[in-house]
């Protein structure tokens, strides 16, 4: 009876304590349950935040935050389009397009799926890129249209450049972090992953030179460093440290010759020259165009090593009785190559002295310098004739400027593909440069902390 009368009383005491409190009773419930999922939401990214690794990289170079390499840029956001391996475009933030008016009318219709850092949805009116002669307007929230003063194919690769609003907000895999400054340059960025997947941070450091960059993963600022032009000797023996030799293959070293200078506008000098120069490396350059790009030809004439047909040119030259000599102006990186070529030359008989410059001079004979690869085969400011900013061999050649002016406006990539080889085939023939080989760079990576 006693333990009856102590269930009823329990019983009326819960039911009394539920009608005072019901309020505070369902709120607690509600709190609890939405805690509960909270939890379980976010243990993801505390798990991911505790358990990924820091890529601790160090860069060579000073940059702003508007000057960022392109390969860190594109881990933070990405363009209208995207560029493939070969250089064709490809589908970034317009799932499709149109070009219409002859190629002077570019119609984009943007994917709906693609989010800002700030968590706010991407539209039309958002996009905008600074290109002179080019005008863009939103049509809609889904669409934007560019139009061009005058038809230029390779239009698509310079929307492919990232793009941001303030504070380097985009729309990226990774977002910024983290980014110190000193004055205007970059000296620290940390990035963090803007998506579900659980993505490592990343942290970079800028070095002003290599050396600085060297002694940073010395003292273990970094864990990698990438894109280096030599490597010190005791480096390969650091334990837990391995170095990865790569050719880049979106540059080249060429020798240029000055087409304009009343020597080298032989032709056959240039000839005899060239057959002179001892390339060893087996990364040789043929083409000012990229080997990966769709409109890439090996078939054009090619200049290997060979001193008897050098010298049965030479002695036909007039230069082969008369005094003259050339200086190779080149940069410091370059020395050793420059004088392999200087040597080979002077067996020849052409006297050759070297000059080490800081920057492209105004005047010389023969250069020896470095040019990045467009990512497309548009080499008009290289090559035409009124180029005279850029095309620094001064190249003055009827034929290859209407192969430069036809290739940048028609839209049909088979026909671009046509022109571009016979501008390949034609451009050795006339060998107002000899494009040299891809430099090589080298990774050092820690293998283990």
């Amino acid at each position: 009876m006693t333990l009856f009368r102590r269930s009823r009383f329990l019983f009326w005491s819960i039911r009394e304590l539920s009608h005072k409190y019901t309020k505070s009773l369902v709120l607690g419930i509600v709190l609890g349950f939405a805690i509960m999922i909270g939890v379980y939401s976010v243990y993801p990214y505390i798990s991911a935040l505790t358990l990924l690794k820091i890529d601790r990289i160090g860069y060579v170079g000073e940059y702003t935050p508007s000057t960022l390499p392109i390969p860190i840029q594109e881990q933070l956001s990405f363009g209208l389009t995207t560029i493939a391996s070969d250089g064709s475009a490809l589908p970034g933030i317009a799932s499709s397009w149109e070009a219409t008016d002859s190629g002077k009318q570019y119609t984009f219709h943007l994917r709906n799926d693609v989010i800002w850092h700030t968590g706010k949805k991407v539209v039309a009116s958002d996009l905008n890129y600074n290109i002179r002669s080019v005008s863009f307007k939103a049509l809609n929230d889904r669409t934007i249209i560019a139009t061009l003063q005058n038809a230029y194919s390779p239009f698509l690769t310079l929307v492919s450049k990232p793009i941001f609003q303030a504070n380097l907000t985009g729309f990226g895999q990774y977002k910024v972090n983290s980014i110190r400054l000193k004055g205007d340059k970059i000296v620290f960025l940390r990035l963090v992953t803007a998506t579900k997947k659980q993505l490592p941070t990343i942290e970079y450091r800028f070095y002003k030179s290599e050396t600085q960059a060297i002694n940073a993963y010395k003292l273990g600022e970094v864990d990698k460093i990438e894109g280096l032009t030599s490597i010190e000797p005791s480096l390969p023996s650091w334990k837990n440290t391995t170095i990865e030799k790569v050719v880049n293959k979106n540059r080249f070293i060429a020798l240029y010759f000055n087409l304009k200078d009343q020597l080298l506008r032989e032709k056959t000098l240039r000839q005899a020259l060239v057959y002179a120069v001892p390339i060893t490396t087996a990364e040789r350059v043929f083409s000012p165009i990229a080997p990966s790009s769709w409109a890439y030809t090996n078939s054009s004439k090619q200049y290997d090593f060979d001193m008897k047909q050098a010298s049965k040119l030479f002695e036909t030259t007039k230069i082969a009785t008369n005094s003259n000599e050339l200086t190779i102006h080149t940069f410091s990186q370059y020395l050793n190559i420059a004088q392999e070529i200087a040597n080979s030359w002077n067996a020849l008989g052409m006297k050759t002295n070297i000059r080490v410059e800081n920057v492209v001079p105004k005047e010389y004979r023969v250069l020896l310098s470095a040019q990045d690869i467009p990512v497309d085969p548009d080499q008009y400011i290289f090559w035409h004739s009124t180029q005279v900013n850029t095309n620094i061999t001064g190249l003055s050649n009827l034929k290859i400027d209407k192969l430069l002016e036809d290739g940048r406006i028609k839209q049909d990539q088979e026909e671009r593909k046509r022109i571009y080889i016979d501008f390949q085939k034609r451009l050795a023939e006339e060998l107002p440069a000899l494009f040299l080989y891809y430099p090589t760079s080298y990774t050092v990576k820690r293998t283990t902390r």
